[in-house]
C-alpha cells in the first residue's frame, strides 16, 4: 500500500459529492415541510430533476466501495441490517411520493402538496438513518467490532453522550444553510445564528464522542460552512453564495475535509478499525480504477445533464400544480 491511500481518497470523494447531494435535497425537503407554499417555487424546480441523480451517486458511491473494501461488505450489511432496512423503506417512500407528485391529478385529499410534504418527511428519515450510520463508523458507538460477527446496538448509540448532539448540529446547520441554497430572501437572518450554533454543537458532539475527534482539522470545515452564511449576508457575494454549483462544491470540500474522522482509523472508541487493512488489493485495484473511470464518465454526463436542467428551470416561471386551472374559464356561446 503506498503513502496515500488512493482507493480511500477517490472512494471518499463519490462519497463527498453524494452526501451534498443529498444535503441539497434534504434542505429542500425540510423547507417543504415548515415553509411549502412560500418555498415551493425555489424548491420544486431543484428537487424534481435532483432527486434520481441523488440516487444514481448513491449506487456509484456504494459500487465503488464494494470493490474498494470487499472484505468489509459481508460484516457491514451483519452490523447494519436493521438501519439498512429502515434506510431502503425509506428510499421506495421517497422515490414513490415524488415520482408521483410529480404527475398527480387532485383526487380527493391525495394532492401535490401532500405528496411533496411525504416527500419531506421520507428525506428526512432518510438523513437521521444516514447520520447514525456515519457517527457510529466514525465514533464506533453502539458497535461492537469483529470481522465476523460485529453488531450494532441502536440504545448504546443513544446512550452515548456524543449521539444526540451530533444530530442536533446537524439539523441547525441545515436549517442554517438551506436558506442559502435555494435564495429564500426572507430567511437570511437565521442563516448565520442556525449555522454558527450547529458548527458548535457538531464539535461539542464529537468531543463528546471522544477528544480525540475535535483536532485543527475541524476548523477546515467548520469555517467554511460559517463563511457559507456570512457571505449569504454580504450583498455583494449573496449572488455567488447562493448559486448551485458553488454552494455543492464548496460542500463537497467541506464533506472531504472531514476525511479525517474515519482515516486511518474508524470506529474510534473501540480501539479503532484501520481503514488500510481493509483495503483491497492486486487485481481488484485495476477493477477499481476501471470501474471508477467509467462510473465517473457515465455519472459526470448525467450531472452535466442535471446542471442545464436546473439552469433552464430557475429562468423559467413555476408551472401550475397538475389539475389546478390556470385561468378564468370561457364559456362559448
Amino acid at each position: 500500500m503506498s503513502t496515500i491511500n488512493w482507493l480511500f481518497e477517490i472512494n471518499f470523494a463519490i462519497f463527498s459529492i453524494f452526501l451534498i447531494l443529498f444535503v441539497t435535497e434534504l434542505m429542500g425537503g425540510v423547507l417543504l415541510l415548515i415553509a411549502y407554499d412560500a418555498t415551493k417555487s425555489k424548491v420544486l424546480p431543484y428537487i424534481v430533476p435532483i432527486w434520481e441523480v441523488t440516487g444514481t451517486f448513491a449506487a456509484f458511491w456504494v459500487v465503488t466501495a464494494d470493490f474498494a473494501y470487499p472484505v468489509m461488505l459481508w460484516p457491514v450489511a451483519t452490523m447494519l441490517a436493521a438501519p439498512i432496512l429502515v434506510f431502503l423503506i425509506l428510499i421506495v417512500l421517497r422515490n414513490s411520493s415524488i415520482s408521483f407528485a410529480e404527475l398527480i391529478m387532485r383526487r380527493g385529499w391525495l394532492n401535490e402538496r401532500r405528496l411533496y410534504k411525504l416527500y419531506g418527511v421520507a428525506t428526512l428519515g432518510i438523513g437521521l438513518v444516514v447520520l447514525i450510520i456515519l457517527s457510529a463508523i466514525v465514533s464506533g458507538a453502539g458497535v461492537t467490532l469483529s470481522l465476523t460477527s460485529p453488531t450494532f446496538s441502536l440504545w448504546g448509540w443513544v446512550t452515548n453522550a456524543g449521539s444526540l448532539p451530533y444530530i442536533v448540529g446537524v439539523l441547525f446547520i441545515a436549517i442554517g444553510l438551506a436558506p442559502v441554497f435555494y435564495n429564500i430572501e426572507a430567511l437570511r437572518r437565521i442563516t448565520v445564528p442556525f449555522t454558527t450554533l450547529g458548527v458548535v454543537i457538531e464539535a461539542a458532539a464529537l468531543y463528546l464522542y471522544s477528544s480525540s475527534l475535535l483536532t485543527g482539522y475541524f476548523l477546515i470545515p467548520g469555517v467554511l460552512t460559517i463563511a457559507a452564511a456570512l457571505l449569504y449576508n454580504v450583498k455583494a457575494t449573496a449572488p455567488i453564495a447562493s448559486q448551485k454549483f458553488v454552494f455543492a462544491f464548496l460542500g463537497a470540500i467541506i464533506v472531504f475535509a472531514q476525511s479525517y474522522l474515519v482515516y486511518p482509523t474508524a470506529f474510534k472508541l473501540n480501539g479503532g478499525l484501520s481503514v488500510d487493512a481493509v483495503t483491497t488489493s492486486g487485481p481488484m485495484v485495476g477493477a477499481f480504477y476501471l470501474l471508477t473511470l467509467i462510473g465517473a464518465f457515465v455519472v459526470g454526463l448525467l450531472m452535466v445533464l442535471y446542471m442545464l436542467t436546473v439552469w433552464r428551470a430557475a429562468r423559467l416561471p413555476m408551472p401550475p400544480s397538475p389539475g389546478v386551472p390556470t385561468g378564468p374559464a370561457v364559456h362559448n356561446p
